[in-house]
């Protein structure tokens, strides 16, 4: 038990051990710089939807959407409704699945109004 009682720092030489500790740590730190103020987030405006007839049109720079600029830019020449025969066939030329084209077509009617009601 001596050894133990020896070997024990009093309070003093405790707090002084601390203190010592202490200041040699505080001297290796190096200062932190302040950080930079953050940026606000961004907001970003998100295009309205256009919707008529039940059918929203697509964003543009997407395949669907090129199917309804293909439609548009032959049907303006035209001055009447393209035909799907010639929207398919631009499509395809461009390497857009034809699936997709027709079924884009067929929205792009009901879009703007130029579908045929079924004869019964």
């Amino acid at each position: 038990m001596t050894e133990k009682a020896s070997n024990q720092q009093s309070p003093e030489e405790k707090a002084a051990a601390s203190a010592a500790k202490a200041a040699a740590k505080a001297a290796t730190k190096t200062p932190k710089e302040p950080k930079a103020p953050k940026e606000p987030k961004r907001v970003v405006e998100k295009a309205p939807k256009i919707e008529q007839n039940g059918v929203v049109r697509p964003k543009a720079g997407t395949a669907t959407g090129r199917v309804w600029e293909i439609a548009d830019a032959l049907s303006a020449k035209a001055q009447a409704q393209a035909p799907r025969k010639d929207v398919l066939e631009a499509t395809k030329a461009e390497g857009i699945n034809d699936a997709t084209a027709a079924t884009q077509y067929g929205r792009w009617c009901a879009f703007n109004g130029l579908t045929k009601a079924k004869a019964e």
